[in-house]
């Protein structure tokens, strides 16, 4: 495979996933392939090794008559993911607080600092998540489990880390008031400096529930816990 072929791969790629989990693509939505070789320019064999690399990913769905979609949202599909990175999570950062060192922990401080400084709101819609908050936040989360030396586990996580992407963002127009995020990301920050591997793991699995309760409890008072859930998505940049 040419170096030129690889690169337009990963461009395809990078470019949807980042559309899927900005909900610019739906959940559900089916994806053109031809349209797609139009916009960039590329083989249908560039775009298909694109779409089956998001397959891998858990984020499209490939179907022998339909073609390609993108993998849709419900309740139970975001149960059986928060239920996962819980245990993932939490595995990682015992290894990572064990295993962590000084340059770690200054990692984890510098993390946290951005984190608590970077707006989580869009200027123009509290309901839409900032991209600067979103990567701050996924460097953050990173920075925790930083100390961790097991290469699998860290794949996993970040493969489910970027799995509950569009949950975040879904959550967003429903995250009360009263849910401080910035003061559940500094107690998790304090518990990983201190050593202490059993509070920062109840903490990181409350803070990781929060959001699956959140939006468990909207769609019930809604009456659609039986209906796809459908995320703000953002603006197109």
């Amino acid at each position: 495979m040419s170096n030129q072929k690889q690169n337009h791969g990963a461009t395809i790629r990078n470019t949807l996933r980042d559309r899927i989990l900005r909900c610019q693509l739906q959940p559900g939505e089916r994806i053109v392939i031809n349209d797609l070789c139009a916009e960039f320019e590329v083989s249908l064999g560039a775009v298909r090794e694109a779409l089956f690399g998001l397959e891998g990913e858990g984020l499209v769905d490939a179907h022998a008559k339909r073609g390609f979609q993108v993998v849709g949202v419900s309740l139970a599909d975001m149960y059986d993911l928060t239920q996962a990175r819980i245990e993932i999570e939490c595995t990682c950062l015992r290894h990572s607080i064990s295993g962590g060192d000084l340059n770690w922990e200054s990692q984890l401080v510098a993390a946290a600092y951005k984190l608590s400084a970077t707006p989580r709101e869009e200027q123009e819609s509290i309901h839409e998540m900032s991209e600067a908050w979103s990567v701050a936040h996924a460097s953050f989360h990173s920075a925790l489990v930083g100390g961790c030396r097991n290469r699998t586990l860290l794949a996993i996580r970040e493969s489910l880390f970027v799995r509950a992407e569009r949950y975040r963002r879904l959550s967003m127009p429903v995250d009360p008031a009263q849910r401080n995020v910035a003061s559940e990301h500094d107690d998790l920050a304090r518990a990983a400096l201190d050593r202490d591997t059993d509070r920062a793991c109840r903490l990181m699995e409350a803070h990781l529930s929060r959001t699956a309760m959140l939006i468990s409890d909207a769609a019930s008072e809604l009456n659609q816990s039986e209906e796809p859930l459908k995320p703000v998505p953002a603006d197109v940049t």
